[in-house]
């Protein structure tokens, strides 16, 4: 109970920090065509946040199931929401300020009935199946809407989402024993390594672990996964504005890890827990739905 909550907490952390640095990768790509030096800086320093998220969300993973880690995606958006009308100082209507409220207590309700949470399967090859469904299912419907511009970036930024959503589950497998177990080379046990690095200090111990870790090729799918979803994401950003695409970004990061938690490990949801997920879901289309309340990202 303790680590799940915990692992509630680190996700709404690393989400919130990948939402805003969606949202700065846009702000780069757009102050670059006036100021470039200064937009490319905002652009690398966004992109080093969303790598950053990544890691975070590893930790989070680590700790608790993927589907509830994955339902706190929509918490970012929330995040991001105050960070454009505080920082940004955008304006912030009725209607997006109920979408965070409804978005924090949908929080606090996953939380609130979460349950002592143990790995008992992994099905590699659903996980697979799902992987390819997804990829091919999106492709059919880019190729389906090709030439209607007004859905592009919704489009191509929910594909880079639901890339980003099976993140979560490769790092659940990374951090398990199958994917310790599946290591591109042995990692040598104890706080050292080969590198004869000075064992009685703490870093060659952290080393260790983090060999333990990456040394696999779930690891290896992941990182790769998280630079696609991210270049993805840059050609939705040049179709529709940012507002748009993060959320249909945000939506396929949260779906994806839910259905996978369920299916690729077994793992199961108080229903009160899947009324939070809708109601994540609710408050993103309460932010998000074009009014008078937050406009586009810097557009």
């Amino acid at each position: 109970m303790k680590h799940a909550l915990l692992a509630i907490i680190i996700a709404f952390l690393g989400y919130s920090i990948l939402n805003i640095s969606l949202a700065g990768q846009k702000i780069g790509l757009e102050t670059a065509e006036k100021k470039r030096s200064r937009g490319i800086f905002i652009w690398i320093t966004a992109t080093a946040g969303t790598s950053i998220a990544a890691f975070i969300v590893l930790y989070a993973v680590s700790l608790g199931s993927v589907a509830l880690v994955g339902a706190m995606a929509g918490t970012g958006l929330a995040s991001l929401a105050l960070f454009s009308r505080f920082v940004m100082k955008e304006k912030f209507g009725a209607r997006e300020l109920s979408g965070v409220l409804i978005v924090i207590v949908a929080a606090f309700l996953i939380g609130g009935f979460t349950s002592r949470y143990i790995l008992q399967d992994i099905n590699i090859v659903m996980l697979v199946v799902l992987l390819v469904s997804v990829v091919v299912l999106y492709v059919i419907i880019i190729v389906f809407l090709h030439g209607k511009k007004e859905f592009a970036g919704i489009i191509i930024g929910g594909f880079a989402g639901a890339l980003g959503g099976f993140i979560p589950l490769f790092q659940k497998i990374s951090t398990s024993d199958i994917g310790k177990n599946a290591f591109f080379f042995k990692v040598p046990a104890g706080n050292g390594s080969k590198l004869n690095i000075n064992t009685a200090g703490a870093l060659p111990g952290l080393l260790y672990r983090l060999s333990e870790v990456f040394a696999n090729p779930y690891a290896a799918v992941w990182i790769l996964l998280s630079i696609i979803s991210v270049v993805v994401v840059q050609f939705a950003y040049k179709k529709d504005q940012a507002i748009r695409v993060i959320p249909a970004f945000s939506i396929n990061y949260i779906l994806v890890p839910v259905i996978g938690g369920v299916l690729i490990f077994k793992e199961e949801l108080h229903l009160l827990q899947w009324f939070g997920v809708v109601l994540i879901l609710t408050g993103m289309l309460l932010i998000t739905i074009k009014s008078a309340g937050i406009k586009n990202t810097r557009q």
